[in-house]
């Protein structure tokens, strides 16, 4: 067997195949028909010796009519760049030898970390990196806040230990205490890229909410070849400045429940997360990540519209629209907001808890909702049974992002037994 004349052995095959089974779960679970193919192809390609050429792939994996050359090459290189992508956060936390699609090749081999680090730094683009920096910077700091408010809050339940015992009694918040069971506090993050129009021009920012992640980028430039030359995904995420508040507040409210803090492009690309911890989620609702939206939305009586500016109760088809800065007219204050609460066990039964809205002001609201015990009870009244299954709706008064009361529309439990059995990704 021999790829690109040099010699693969009979034992190395034998491994490949075996390393292979093992991941091919993983990017199965990623839910993309495309990126398993070409998982399947090269791997069998690889195993047999032989490294395939980009127009093999396109007539073996892309089976759906595209004959334009220009398209089949740029949808492989897309779906392949993809590929390293998943096969980088498979390994993100491992040791040993791994899969690798080596850059300028179609095919895999079975390589040292030494190796890969090495490779990394001589690709790697020099622009790049200040910009993930960028985006590792805003989680360190949500990371630091978190810390030194768990550690305020701490010391204040060593002086008050009946804050402690109170959480313990919280209909809503007794599943986080007394368990060792990780506790996660996701922060709803946004998908962003760059866009450059020559080496000499500065790269700007871009978040476009039709393009709310990479597989969405990866897709809108294959369907747009000439925007490749201007359009980069460089890992860009950011988090709203206005939602840092309430969860510095949260953390301390919590304060015996030693949070770790995550945002829902993480949980996206680590489902797995879904299985071994609690999650309490802090932020707008078109931010949840598709693991969290998929079953939520399957039991919630409630849909988005286009956007999840809007809110449809499935039932009686009522709407509820929020003015944010999006939907209306330039010096026109938005007045009005949402905000939503939902609670529900997760994968494993490990309690899912949702704190969220329509805006910022939505979210900021729902977290003083939750923060206050006499909130809660009245939460509680509301909906006539347990907190295990439930869901909330209130109308938020608002300017701009501050929150200045709320008032309570529906309140009622979910069904939530079968969420599980057949999750779908979007709501």
């Amino acid at each position: 067997m021999t790829i690109d004349d040099k010699p693969v052995s009979e034992e190395m095959a034998r491994r490949l195949a075996e390393e292979g089974r093992r991941v091919r779960s993983f990017i199965a679970s990623n839910r993309s028909d495309t990126l398993l193919r070409i998982f399947d192809y090269l791997l069998q390609q690889s195993v047999e010796g032989y490294r395939p050429r980009e127009a093999e792939i396109a007539e073996e994996v892309f089976l759906d009519g595209l004959t334009a050359p220009g398209q089949q090459g740029s949808r492989v290189r897309v779906g392949v760049y993809r590929l390293r992508k998943k096969l980088d956060l498979f390994y993100a936390d491992t040791q040993g030898a791994r899969l690798t699609i080596p850059q300028g090749e179609y095919g895999l081999v079975l390589e040292t970390p030494a190796e890969e680090e090495e490779e990394e730094k001589e690709d790697a683009p020099e622009e790049e990196a200040p910009t993930r920096r960028y985006s590792r910077l805003i989680v360190a700091v949500v990371a630091l806040l978190l810390m030194l408010n768990a550690v305020s809050a701490l010391l204040y339940f060593q002086r008050d230990p009946s804050g402690n015992a109170a959480l313990r009694h919280s209909p809503l918040w007794s599943p986080f205490v007394g368990n060792k069971v990780p506790a996660f506090v996701v922060i709803g993050d946004y998908f962003m890229f760059s866009s450059k129009q020559n080496e000499s021009s500065a790269a700007m920012v871009i978040q476009d909410m039709s393009i709310n992640s990479a597989d969405a980028f990866y897709e809108y430039v294959t369907m747009h070849p000439g925007m490749q030359a201007t359009l980069r995904n460089q890992d860009i995420y950011a988090v709203s400045a206005g939602i840092l508040g309430p969860i510095s507040r949260l953390s301390s409210y919590l304060g015996p429940v030693a949070l770790k803090p995550a945002t829902s492009s993480e949980l996206e690309q680590k489902p797995d997360m879904m299985k071994s911890s609690r999650i309490i989620y802090v932020g707008a609702l078109d931010a949840l990540a598709p693991w969290l939206s998929g079953p939520l939305f399957q039991a919630s009586g409630f849909r988005c519209g286009t956007r999840c500016y809007d809110i449809f109760d499935k039932t009686s088809g009522r709407r509820f629209r929020s003015d944010s800065p999006y939907q209306l007219g330039d010096r026109i204050v938005p007045r009005r907001d949402y905000g939503y609460i939902a609670s529900f066990p997760g994968p494993s039964g490990n309690q899912i808890v949702i704190l969220s809205g329509t805006g910022d002001a939505g979210v900021r609201q729902m977290v003083s909702v939750v923060t206050d015990p006499k909130m809660v009870a009245q939460l509680h009244r509301r909906i006539g049974g347990g907190m295990r299954s439930f869901e909330a709706l209130y109308q938020v008064r608002t300017m701009f992002d501050q929150s200045y009361g709320s008032r309570l529309l529906i309140a009622r439990t979910i069904k939530s037994d079968h969420i599980w059995d057949k999750t779908r990704r979007d709501p």
